[in-house]
């Protein structure tokens, strides 16, 4: 009877042993970039005086899109 040399066994990463729950992260982290981009956008059509109640200019919201998280 041979023995089992438990000190190499290969160890698989948690994301290729368990790929739903690393593509729904994934499909989670995409849904919410993209509320973000399409909320900052919306406020790009809003009027400047409106913005700068809220303490926000043009400037910023442009910066904010290109912006990659």
């Amino acid at each position: 009877m041979a023995l089992v040399d438990v000190t190499k066994t290969d160890i698989v990463e948690p994301s290729a042993a368990y790929p739903l729950p690393a593509i729904s992260r994934w499909l989670a982290k995409r849904r919410v970039e993209r509320q973000r981009r399409l909320a900052l956008q919306s406020l790009l059509f809003a009027p400047e005086h409106r913005l700068r109640d809220l303490g926000i200019s043009h400037d910023e919201l442009l910066r904010a899109i290109a912006q990659r998280h």
